[in-house]
């Protein structure tokens, strides 16, 4: 009697598990399908799986698995996923978006905007699409190509854009772009979603700053410096809005001072120190500054010849020119370096080298080329 209880136990023990492992393709499919709507994405991969085990040529098992995949941030898992998809289901706009999200997320940027694009091949319309090759150009610097795709995004897609990171990234791309009026309004649509996004506050100081609006944009970094007292950055802002639109040089050293005090290394700081005591002809001050900016950033072309300008007015005119040629190693358009270079080879009256510099200057149609010939003509 003991025995056939024991077996009857062990039978119903096992016989959910059987049933369980006799699910069909498509129940183990339509398993996932709520699973994934309950926002369960791991369980949905499972049960994805175990469609494609019994029926490995289930096209929408492949991609919502896919899509799963992407959503739990396994990035590689979806990207074979969604390529059995896209083999089987040819044409489909969703896999393809998928595919390229998976992409992106792997820093496979040009694979990414290939399938964004084959996305609005087979659906001009898809907005998200548009929003994400924005996204993609924004985070590689091409803030050409994200504002054209950020503007494509608002005329395909019909609803309001609740998002602020999309307004802030816009904001940015269009003050990278000097488009100081248009950033302000999408700084302003950021702000008005998220108040206490430091990163919306920096860039509407910045855009106020390059349109002379100076105490408003005093007012915007003095935001961030609430938001976050440890960061510098606002700090620079302020200090940059003295230096660079009131040309109060003694103020805009208060503030650089300040970011100093936080860390004595930082380099935008230890610049402004050394363009402030320049324009003030502190040259040996400003030699310290700007040799230390160099150190934190050795490809620092502005500092190069900021450094080369104090040499030159030092008296230092070998040390200039070398401050000047590696500038001009750097950024070989830099005209700044050259007018400066000039200047150091006509005090020298050396005309050959003045004028070498000034040819130089006009192909690359300088104002300085000029005023720099009559010099150098008067040799």
């Amino acid at each position: 009697m003991k025995m056939k209880l024991y077996t009857s136990l062990i039978s119903t023990l096992l016989f959910p598990v059987f049933v369980f492992c006799q699910n069909t393709a498509q129940e183990w499919y339509d398993k996932g399908i709520k699973l994934k709507g309950e926002k369960r994405a791991a369980d949905a991969i499972i049960a994805f799986k175990e469609t494609v085990k019994l029926k490995s040529d289930h096209k929408e098992a492949w991609y919502e698995m896919g899509w799963c995949q992407n959503d739990v941030k396994d990035y590689g898992g979806a990207i074979f996923s969604l390529n059995q998809a896209r083999s089987l289901w040819p044409g489909v706009p969703k896999v393809h978006f998928e595919l390229a999200y998976a992409f992106e997320k792997t820093n496979k940027n040009d694979s990414a905007v290939y399938h964004y694009n084959q996305v609005l091949q087979l659906k001009s319309d898809y907005a998200s699409a548009y929003k994400q090759l924005a996204y993609v150009y924004y985070n590689n610097s091409d803030n050409e190509n994200a504002l054209v795709h950020f503007l494509k995004y608002e005329q395909t897609f019909k609803n309001p854009i609740n998002d602020y990171l999309y307004w802030y990234r816009k904001g940015y791309v269009q003050n990278a772009l000097k488009q100081f009026e248009p950033a302000k309004i999408s700084l302003n649509k950021s702000l008005e979603l998220k108040t206490d996004y430091l990163n919306t506050y920096l860039e509407l100081g910045f855009a106020c700053a390059r349109l002379k609006q100076d105490e408003v944009a005093i007012e915007y970094y003095q935001k961030g410096m609430e938001l976050d007292p440890k960061s510098h950055i606002p700090l620079n802002g302020i200090a940059e809005v003295y230096r660079d639109n009131k040309k109060d040089m003694n103020e805009a050293m208060n503030w650089y001072k300040k970011t100093l005090a936080l860390n004595p290394n930082e380099r935008k700081a230890n610049f402004g120190m050394g363009y402030c005591n320049n324009s003030l002809n502190n040259y040996a001050e400003a030699i310290t500054y700007l040799q230390k900016a160099i150190q934190q950033q050795p490809d620092y072309t502005t500092a190069y010849v900021e450094l080369g300008y104090s040499q030159y007015k030092s008296g230092d005119n070998s040390s200039a020119l070398t401050s000047f040629n590696k500038a001009l190693s750097l950024n070989p358009k830099n005209e700044n370096a050259r007018y400066y270079a000039a200047l150091v080879y006509i005090s020298q009256n050396d005309k050959i080298m003045a004028q070498k510099i000034v040819d130089e200057l006009k192909t690359l149609n300088s104002k300085h080329a000029a005023t720099l010939q009559e010099q150098v003509s008067k040799l």
